[in-house]
């Protein structure tokens, strides 16, 4: 990794640690993230469309609990669906007070899974992110996919398909592309930059900026459902049993799997 590229990402990761305490608001459309009651309602109903493939996807797990690797768990509004007694959840956070804010949130549904739940803080861009090979049932990313650069993209996702099992899933929720796009609250510029091989790294970054005005540069990338799919079979992953990309007004989701044991 060139130095230039690991500056940039420790500043994202910056901006990260530094939104942490305003990230619900945000996520919420609540104080000073609030866009007016119709783009809070059309989203809120595009986040069920997501709830509801994760429902599917996992109804029929048996009575094993599943194994999963959460990564960038944020402050934990995906954490959530897996606060119960169908998984054992391992998390991999870049950012401690993200952490800390998950940890606040859900301390009693934690402390009710006991064992069954873990959580570190981690560089996923780095050699530190190594999880065990054919150990998941589910790796699992929320707006993760869309700040990673292009050109980690083969190594980070190889090891998320290493650590699944066979017919094991990736299953992702991020931004989708639009050609028509307006800036938020807390954007100071273009967030709506398509991935393109023809780009570079830099090309993807714009600016973010806090409630007190502070700015940070981090990487941003819009999917298309080609370019998701192109991304994920690149590294070997498949679309099995009710895998499938999908695409609403404001989200880009699905999973992709593992191909099983030919045996």
């Amino acid at each position: 990794m060139s130095t230039t590229l690991k500056q940039q990402l420790e500043e994202q990761q910056q901006y990260y640690n530094e939104r942490a305490t305003q990230y619900d608001d945000w996520w919420h459309f609540s104080g000073s993230f609030d866009q007016g009651e119709q783009v809070k309602t059309e989203a809120l109903k595009n986040r069920e469309g997501f709830y509801n493939f994760f429902s599917k996807i996992t109804e029929n797990s048996g009575t094993e609990k599943l194994n999963v690797l959460e990564c960038a768990s944020g402050t934990g509004n995906f954490t959530k669906l897996f606060l119960n007694e169908k998984y054992k959840l391992h998390c991999e956070e870049g950012s401690l007070q993200m952490i800390d804010v998950l940890k606040s949130k859900f301390e009693k549904e934690i402390k009710e899974m006991g064992d069954n739940f873990s959580i570190n803080q981690t560089d996923l861009f780095s050699e530190k992110f190594n999880p065990a090979p054919n150990s998941y049932d589910i790796v699992f990313m929320g707006f993760l996919i869309s700040h990673i650069p292009p050109s980690l993209f083969n190594e980070f996702f190889s090891k998320c398909a290493t650590a699944l099992k066979p017919n094991g899933r990736l299953v992702f929720i991020d931004s989708y592309y639009h050609k028509s796009y307006k800036l938020k609250v807390h954007e100071s510029g273009k967030n709506n930059i398509k991935l393109d091989e023809n780009l570079k790294d830099d090309d993807y970054i714009i600016k973010r900026k806090l409630l007190d005005g502070k700015e940070f540069n981090i990487y941003k990338i819009c999917f298309t459902a080609e370019s998701i799919m192109n991304t994920l079979t690149d590294v070997g992953l498949l679309m099995q049993n009710n895998d499938s990309v999908i695409i609403n007004s404001t989200y880009i989701f699905g999973s992709y799997s593992k191909p099983g044991s030919s045996n």
